[in-house]
């Protein structure tokens, strides 16, 4: 008999007195856990497994599929069930040609010299980013890896450019899952951020734009050198 066939009665009172997670929860949840290569691609995501994991209905974990499906990070497969997207080598290629078009847009339009108030935004962020990274707390680095990208290209004060970066940069995350437990890797992204903020405290523009450049890389690389 399997050990699932019959919950101890224990977990079971656990369970039920947590409470029911929402859809957006359901999305972030799984969104963090491919991340940070808890789930992995092409590993199937069982509606059951899930709908006790969040204490809530199968119709609220099917809402969490669907969305989790049109942002890029899952797939249905039909017959067979949802499972972690695996993207092949060309969609990764343009996945990133898209993702370097539109941050040197985005770039083109920062404000340079930078505001007082964005700069020491962007700089407190990179702290805490940095403090993440020293801890190898991986899913601090995650979250606020997010808030640094988004801090420098909201700057751009074009709402739909800004809107599209975070959509491609999103589908990215089932790619990004390698370089995000690599300690080298982590470093290397520390240190470009910090890069960036020189460039932006010197108002280099093509500087930073060739540092943007060069940080979408090591995460596509990665990802392509495994699938082959």
């Amino acid at each position: 008999m399997s050990r699932t066939a019959q919950p101890s009665t224990r977990g079971a009172e656990t369970q039920a007195s947590q409470p029911a997670h929402g859809v957006s929860d359901i999305v972030a949840a799984v969104e963090e856990d491919i991340v940070l290569g808890r789930l992995h691609p092409r590993e199937r995501l069982v509606e059951e497994t899930m709908m006790e994991r969040f204490n809530c209905k199968r119709h609220v974990v099917r809402q969490a599929l669907f969305q989790l499906d049109s942002i890029g990070l899952t797939e249905r497969i039909k017959n067979r069930g949802a499972f972690v997207r695996s993207y092949p080598p060309d969609e990764v290629e343009e996945i990133y040609a898209m993702r370097e078009i539109l941050e040197l847009a985005a770039v083109n339009k920062l404000p340079l010299p930078a505001p007082p108030e964005w700069l020491a935004e962007l700089e407190a962020v990179h702290q805490q980013h940095s403090e993440a990274v020293y801890a190898h707390d991986l899913r601090q680095v995650f979250h606020m890896n997010i808030a640094f990208h988004r801090t420098l290209f909201r700057a751009c004060g074009n709402t739909y450019l800004y809107a599209t970066i975070n959509e491609f940069a999103q589908k990215a995350h089932g790619i990004r899952f390698i370089a995000i437990t690599d300690r080298d890797a982590l470093a290397q992204a520390r240190r470009e951020h910090e890069l960036m903020i020189e460039a932006i405290r010197d108002e280099d523009r093509e500087r930073l734009a060739d540092l943007c450049r060069q940080h979408l890389l090591p995460s596509k690389n990665r990802y392509l050198a495994l699938y082959t």
